[in-house]
């Protein structure tokens, strides 16, 4: 465990946590603390994390008011550096307690949902329960301990389905799921819910940060692995290079806010369901999904290449139908001109 000193110092971090615009190098400096200091940053990589940040800062208010204890970027960056320096949750909130910028009138609820604050933006997970803010996921609570442990625990490798050597195809990506199938695809900026499919709405949801996920291939408070296997899923959802996927992905609603490093995660080196740990059995059910919906408009049908020798051999039928209706309506025409005109 290290020594964590707090901030004491005026600084450029100390501008209110509720800034609705916040300027670019404070945006560089946040990140800084938060993902590390051996990265680089990208100022439209950042956007999509920083409306993250601001929505979460905002709900956080929204809910506790005055009762919560942060008030600065600094304060946020202040618990962050304890808990990414080993610190427990019960050593995090008696720091919390004790430093110069908590009231004594300061409560348990308004001292945990900083906590719980400052975890969100650290590892893109909803981390605790603030009150009235319903997100109709399930709860995840970091009670005690170690975050480290909290969250190699939360995403921990499933394998509970058998794969049975599925091979995850090039047909295997996001845009042929909406065009095929007529999956929905809702960006997510909760890990946590990453790959889960919703089938009463068809609804597929991707975690999209993907410039968050390349700034902490070697964070240690993830599981082993888990990072680089998040970005090779999203390299098979959006290949890299495929015209088809970047024409769709910049056609989705708010595209400023979506991350653009998604359509830049790397070339696809596995293919088979076997060598995904983390994401193992969502993309079995993802995969089984895509492969049993057949499509059910003449567009899907047109898309649809799973099968090649089955597309051909429907669309020659098809335009054979056309065709001989075509010719059958010419003669028709053809018998009525002659019966007005002989």
């Amino acid at each position: 465990m290290q020594t964590v000193q707090p901030s004491s110092s005026p600084g450029p971090l100390d501008a209110s946590f509720l800034e609705s615009n916040i300027p670019t190098e404070r945006q560089e400096k946040i990140v800084s603390c938060l993902w590390g200091t051996g990265n680089k940053y990208q100022k439209q990589n950042l956007h999509p994390y920083f409306q993250y940040y601001t929505e979460q800062c905002r709900t956080a208010f929204l809910c506790h008011g005055s009762g919560l204890v942060i008030r600065t970027h600094q304060h946020i960056i202040d618990i962050a550096a304890h808990i990414q320096g080993g610190y427990s949750r019960s050593e995090v909130k008696k720091y919390v307690q004790q430093c110069q910028w908590t009231s004594d009138s300061t409560s348990e609820n308004g001292i945990n949902a900083s906590i719980d604050l400052t975890v969100r933006l650290l590892c893109m997970l909803d981390v605790g329960e603030f009150e009235n803010a319903y997100s109709g996921r399930k709860k995840l609570l970091w009670a005690q301990g170690l975050l480290q442990d909290f969250v190699q625990e939360t995403l921990s490798e499933d394998t509970s389905l058998d794969n049975d050597g599925i091979k995850l195809d090039g047909i295997f990506k996001v845009c042929n799921m909406v065009r095929i199938a007529g999956f929905q695809v809702e960006p997510t900026s909760n890990l946590c819910d990453h790959l889960r499919f919703r089938d009463l709405n068809k609804t597929i949801e991707v975690f999209h940060h993907a410039s968050f996920l390349m700034a902490h291939r070697k964070n240690s408070i993830f599981p082993p692995g888990l990072v680089d296997e998040t970005l090779a899923t999203l390299a098979l959802l959006f290949p890299r290079g495929d015209k088809e996927t970047e024409r769709w992905y910049k056609k989705q609603d708010g595209p400023e806010e979506l991350d653009k490093n998604i359509l830049r995660c790397g070339e696809v080196v596995n293919r088979s369901i076997g060598d995904y740990k983390h994401w193992h059995d969502r993309l079995i059910i993802l995969k089984s999904e895509f492969d049993e919906t057949r499509p059910s408009n003449i567009m899907q049908w047109w898309n649809d290449r799973r099968d090649v020798s089955q597309w051909y051999a429907l669309w020659a039928v098809i335009s054979l139908t056309v065709l001989f209706g075509l010719v059958q309506s010419i003669e028709g025409g053809l018998q009525v001109y002659k019966a007005y005109h002989p």
